[in-house]
């Protein structure tokens, strides 16, 4: 059953050892599209309950990662001449019920990814603090990668329009895919928006990675994607960074001989140090920011 009568919607849940939860989140997904559960090479029995549902599944014979799941999925809506496709998490913490919010923006043509933001409606007050913290750092990363103010950067749940599907060059293999997403549709100026929806967290095997280790890996990710795409910016607050460090030491150099002393010669030196790295994390970013651009075009 599709959302409306006209556009052909697909549901891509990528899934890795979900079997307590994939079969409520497809019965209730598919009244809303066709559903696909990519099976990122589960052990359990995840594929088989998908199925029995009504789910068709596709499956990684290895664990690849999310992005790598999502990318086979995305192949194969384009593949099928679907629409849109609507990106669900399979462990129950979306509501399939709320599809219809994230798709009417593409059906009405005004967005090409829609975003659904636990930001928006004061649903990420439910999260534990330490992981609002975390997600607070990633959202500023991502709005600094791509230039779009964004509030709930890392939301698995999203809508995306056949055009932003046919615009994607997905290289991400784990769950930074949400931010490399975001910033490549900003580039290609295609239109991003938000809307709000509603998180569980009151699901089972929530945290299936260490949530310290997942957010630093995630950040790393998503600075490399600065670095790489926004070269100037990265190394502009790299080198602001050792100038902040080169002025500690000349303060502490200098302190004692505002008071008639001698200059501490050793942070006087490392001063001078941290003063030259500066220059040079900033000329870096400047060639790097003009061979970047050349590539581009």
């Amino acid at each position: 059953m599709r959302s409306d009568n006209t556009m052909k919607v697909l549901i891509v849940i990528p899934a890795y050892n979900e079997e307590l939860t994939i079969g409520s989140v497809v019965a209730l997904a598919k009244k809303y599209g066709d559903v696909l559960v990519v099976d990122d090479g589960s052990t359990d029995r995840t594929s088989e309950i998908a199925r029995e549902v009504g789910a068709v599944v596709l499956k990684h014979e290895t664990n690849r990662g999310k992005g790598q799941a999502l990318k086979t999925g995305f192949e194969h809506a384009l593949a099928n001449d679907y629409d849109a496709v609507v990106c669900l998490d399979a462990d129950g913490q979306h509501n399939p019920e709320e599809i219809p919010l994230l798709l009417k923006p593409i059906i009405e043509g005004e967005a090409d990814l829609v975003i659904g933001s636990r930001y928006l409606n004061n649903a990420h007050k439910n999260i534990p603090f330490y992981r609002r913290i975390g997600l607070w750092v990633l959202n500023k990363t991502t709005v600094l990668a791509s230039g779009v103010k964004i509030t709930d950067s890392q939301s698995g749940f999203r809508a995306l329009s056949r055009k932003a599907l046919e615009s994607l060059e997905l290289n991400a293999d784990g769950y930074h895919v949400e931010s490399e997403m975001i910033h490549e549709l900003a580039e290609k100026g295609l239109k991003i928006v938000e809307v709000p929806i509603n998180v569980r967290y009151d699901v089972p095997k929530k945290h299936k990675k260490n949530p310290v280790s997942h957010g630093v890996g995630v950040l790393a990710k998503v600075v490399g994607l600065i670095g790489y795409k926004r070269p100037l910016l990265l190394f502009s607050i790299l080198s602001l960074i050792s100038f902040a460090v080169a002025g500690v030491f000349a303060y502490w150099a200098l302190k004692p001989y505002w008071s008639g002393g001698n200059v501490f010669l050793t942070q006087a030196i490392a001063a001078g140090i941290f003063t030259l790295i500066g220059i040079q994390l900033f000329v870096a970013g400047l060639t790097l920011n003009v061979l970047a651009r050349m590539v581009r075009e």
